[in-house]
């Protein structure tokens, strides 16, 4: 699944409903089934997994050591929102009002897929805060330059 790509500008309808794009669908491929897990992601957003990688973060996440306090919080607050959904006919998902409400989501979102994360924003957060930085073609060489010595 490494390779998505695409921004995406929908609608929630009135009872939480999202409609999954279907450029987006056929990216994730079809051998992927119809589960997925919908979590918070790192910001005001929404991190949608498929449910084949949601398990292996998961085969990640047991290397964790519960005994250890950093840890077992990072483990605490990653679980805590996760939730199980499943693509409906129409290839619509719900968002909770509790995911929602994490991340002030109204009813015009983004959804922006990128490598292998699928990320849901509130249409105005994302706006807002996703720019191009002042000093992206200095980060570029920067990475590139990192990735090119690993080589």
């Amino acid at each position: 699944m490494i390779g998505l790509t695409g921004n995406y500008e929908v609608k929630v309808d009135s009872k939480g409903r999202l409609r999954l794009p279907t450029n987006l669908l056929q990216q994730i491929g079809e051998t992927e089934d119809s589960q997925y897990v919908l979590n918070k992601g790192m910001g005001k957003c929404l991190r949608l997994f498929p449910k084949k990688q949601w398990t292996q973060i998961t085969q990640e996440m047991s290397k964790l050591s519960y005994f250890q306090n950093k840890e077992r919080d990072f483990l605490r607050y990653f679980y805590q929102m996760a939730t199980q959904v499943e693509l409906d006919s129409n290839d619509r998902i719900l968002l909770s009002k509790r995911l929602m409400d994490a991340v002030d989501i109204k009813d015009e979102i983004v959804i922006t897929a990128f490598h292998d994360v699928i990320e849901i924003w509130d249409s105005k957060t994302y706006h807002a805060d996703i720019k191009e930085p002042e000093n992206f073609a200095d980060m570029a060489d920067e990475i590139w330059s990192k990735i090119n010595s690993n080589k």
